[in-house]
């Protein structure tokens, strides 16, 4: 397992969440792969009730409830949690507290690159198992510490970034966590390799944020989304890197055992 050495103070963690940046809206691309998202979470619903851990700008809650989700989530910047809830959102300010639930009463929990921000990471998968209904499904995406990126960048890949990210995970640490936790495993994989994280990784200058439009992986994206023969290569691509386990970002789905 690969961690940092050691915990920040509330006052660090203030400033860096601080001035995080924010999507200004959801792409159509992201919106598409959030629709296909949700359709493998329908053989999982029973009550309807979805939970998004670190909701972000609640992009994806908006996609759960065109399609009838009851959405909730729980988010640290005051201004995102107020604009979700405006949007209709059921939401918690802060880390996540299982006291805020009734146990057993979601039929998927989401978590889209927060686990890797944790201080201890074991205690919050604990909270999904408790507030997950048996037979339904937990859904994590988190960096690969093993991906492409960081073997090309070496010591200058700026995924390790204290006190942003303090946990960095593999496929058999991350899996390994998971099921201590309780849960079975139904599929992961690492897919991806990311151009703007090996641009910033030898970049002097400025960086390319996530929340670029036309950063260099956002690029990428809507030229092969355009091109059936692209799209062919990149789900080959993807195969091998999940095979060998060397993609840039990691998706784990698991379920709470009957």
């Amino acid at each position: 397992m690969v961690f940092a050495g050691k915990e920040p103070t509330s006052a660090e963690l203030e400033i860096t969440y601080g001035s995080y940046p924010v999507h200004a809206a959801l792409s159509p691309l992201t919106r598409c792969r959030y629709v296909e998202l949700l359709e493998r979470f329908e053989p999982y619903r029973r009550h309807g009730r979805i939970l998004d851990v670190g909701s972000g700008s609640g992009f994806f809650l908006d996609t759960a409830m065109e399609r009838g989700w009851e959405a909730h989530g729980t988010e640290y910047d005051p201004a995102m949690l107020e604009t979700c809830k405006a949007r209709g959102m059921h939401m918690r300010q802060g880390l996540l507290a299982p006291g805020n639930y009734e146990p057993s009463s979601f039929d998927v929990i989401t978590s889209f690159e927060v686990l890797e921000h944790l201080v201890h990471p074991r205690p919050e998968l604990e909270h999904f198992f408790s507030l997950l209904r048996p037979g339904g499904s937990l859904y994590l995406t988190t960096p690969n510490f093993n991906a492409i990126s960081r073997r090309i960048a070496g010591g200058q890949w700026r995924v390790v970034n204290y006190p942003e990210h303090l946990n960095y995970y593999t496929p058999y640490t991350l899996s390994n966590a998971v099921k201590r936790s309780g849960f079975r495993i139904v599929s992961i994989s690492t897919t991806g390799i990311s151009l703007m994280r090996i641009r910033n990784s030898f970049s002097s200058g400025s960086i390319q944020e996530n929340t670029d439009p036309e950063n260099d992986d956002q690029k990428l994206r809507n030229r092969i989304e355009n091109n059936s023969t692209l799209r062919l290569i990149k789900s080959i691509t993807n195969r091998t890197l999940t095979t060998l386990g060397i993609g840039d970002s990691m998706k784990l789905l698991a379920i709470k055992p009957q």
